[in-house]
């Protein structure tokens, strides 16, 4: 079994060549963000009837949304987005619903 030998999960391409960091830099600040697939942001779509879904997508939309209030947290000083906060209620309570059921 081989192991390798770095622990980050870039590609050749993606990691900076030695003597040219500048280069890189204006390189990785050009290049436009967007929310990973793993989080749901305040500009993406939310289910308004959230008793519609089964368990599994709840759990699942719950687990974005937490996701992005962590990201949220550790990136902006001003905290999460409003949005990204009455979406976490929303789900919680639907969750806590579903359990006292």
């Amino acid at each position: 079994m081989t192991v390798a030998a770095s622990s980050d999960h870039t590609t050749p391409e993606d990691r900076p060549t030695p003597g040219a960091p500048e280069e890189h830099l204006a390189a990785a600040l050009a290049t436009p963000t967007r929310t990973p697939g793993s989080r749901l942001g305040p500009q993406d779509a939310f289910p308004e009837d959230l008793t519609a879904l089964d368990m599994a997508a709840l759990q699942v939309l719950h687990s974005r949304i937490t996701r992005q209030l962590d990201h949220d947290y550790r990136t902006d000083p001003d905290g999460p987005h409003c949005c990204t906060l009455d979406r976490c209620q929303e789900l919680d309570a639907e969750l806590n619903t579903r359990d006292a059921a």
